[in-house]
């Protein structure tokens, strides 16, 4: 017996804020849910699976037209067309309350219930599933609790949109392993954490991942899984069906005496991304860090840092790949022990701002007043440092160190 299960597909994604970024692939970011479910679709037809599984989140929300249901429709008709029964449960961005837009879904496609836990027979299969859908956005109750007993003479499967305690994600329908283990079921087909991962064999406890990463935060590949069965043998194979693969480019540039040099190391961190993604697009986030002679060039000109960066990856890439943001975390190539003892007034510098970051009252001597930037700096949506907040206030000074001492050594030196 085979199936296939998927989960978070947020079909048509709006990507909030994606056209802020500079030369970003709108287009083809915004298509990208609608391929990597075109994929699963092909995928399931191709390997002749009689039953696919949708662990919720099919939509990202209410649809601003039907075009997006239609789609999904579409693409389920093609598996009826194929003899392939398809059987879903809401989650939190689909949950009953949340779609006010609605279409009669294709005869080959079943939702289950949002009132109470429901259970499919699927005799010619041999299979029970399982599940219930969310009713609204935030589910607090645990609702595998109510789920029933397996069926002895049946393969028992459990569907459930859940953040299993997974650190990161609302905690919604909050269980744990135990209470699922309690329904002595085959396998779990688990939604809602992004990342695939297998959290227990015998049975089977698997998150299948979302089918298609939507920002930086969701890195590598994403897809499906498919599950043969022999009895309670259960064997799993994940199957990546994303088609934009996000990444981060991270390198240390430490002994790099310019910022060519230091984009120059980054690239080969680069090209290991490149190779990660295989023939996917790719969409990546450059890290530069390491305390390097061509740091303070780098912090100086952030923005001829990040073009040398853009120019390096559209060279390495043939123009395929798409830089998202290029963060420069990299230090001063100064050893800030040696100069804290030193009688120089760089050292008296860099023992005073290392008081400031640690003790509030000398923080207070600079008399930071930031209020008549307020009003400017919130109508640029940016925050504006937590003064009161220790730990920002070590960053800031921090960051003055590294910006103004190794010009300063350099003035010294001089």
């Amino acid at each position: 017996m085979r199936f296939v299960h998927a989960a978070d597909i947020h079909l048509d994604s709006p990507l909030v804020g994606l056209s802020r970024y500079e030369g970003a692939p709108v287009e083809r970011l915004r298509g990208a849910t609608r391929q990597a479910l075109a994929k699963l679709v092909e995928f399931v037809i191709a390997e002749e699976v009689p039953l696919l599984l949708i662990a919720g989140d099919v939509y990202d929300g209410d649809w601003q037209d039907f075009n997006t249901g239609l789609h999904f429709n579409s693409q389920m008709i093609r598996l009826g067309r194929h003899g392939v029964t398809v059987v879903m449960i809401h989650g939190n961005h689909d949950a009953d309350n949340v779609m006010t837009r609605r279409l009669p879904l294709p005869e080959n496609v079943r939702v289950l219930d949002h009132r109470k836990p429901q259970t499919l027979v699927f005799e010619e299969l041999g299979v029970a599933v399982h599940g219930q859908s969310f009713a609204t956005k935030a589910v607090s109750e645990n609702l595998a609790a109510g789920y029933p007993q397996a069926r002895p003479d049946l393969f028992n499967i459990g569907l459930l949109h859940t953040a299993l305690g997974t650190p990161g994600y609302d905690p919604y329908a909050p269980c744990s392993m135990d209470d699922l283990l309690a329904k002595q079921y085959e396998y779990w087909a688990l939604g809602h954490v992004h990342e695939h991962a297998v959290l227990h064999t015998d049975p089977h406890v698997v998150f299948a991942g979302c089918l298609q990463g939507r920002h930086v935060r969701e890195p590598g590949a994403k897809g499906c899984v498919l599950v043969e069965a022999e009895g309670r043998r259960v064997s799993t194979r994940f199957e990546p069906m994303d088609v934009v693969r996000w990444d981060t480019a991270c390198a240390d540039v430490a002994g790099a005496t310019g910022p060519e040099e230091a984009v120059s190391i980054w690239r080969g961190a680069f090209e290991q991304a490149l190779e990660r993604a295989g023939c996917l697009a790719l969409a990546c986030r450059a890290v530069l860090t390491g305390n390097c002679a061509a740091h303070a060039a780098l912090q100086k000109d952030a923005e001829g840092a990040a073009a040398l960066v853009q120019n390096t990856a559209a060279e390495a890439s043939r123009g395929s790949a798409w830089i998202e943001k290029v963060l420069v975390e990299t230090g001063p190539e100064i050893d800030f022990e040696e100069l804290a003892r030193s009688d120089t007034p760089q050292g008296d510098l860099l023992r005073f701002v290392e008081q400031c970051a640690d003790d509030a009252e000398a923080f207070a001597q600079l008399e930071a007043d930031l209020t008549p930037l307020t009003s400017k700096i919130a109508r640029t949506g940016a925050a504006l440092p937590d003064l009161d907040d220790p730990e920002e206030r070590r960053r800031i000074m921090r960051e003055v160190r590294d910006i103004v001492l190794p010009r300063l050594t350099e003035q010294g030196e001089g």
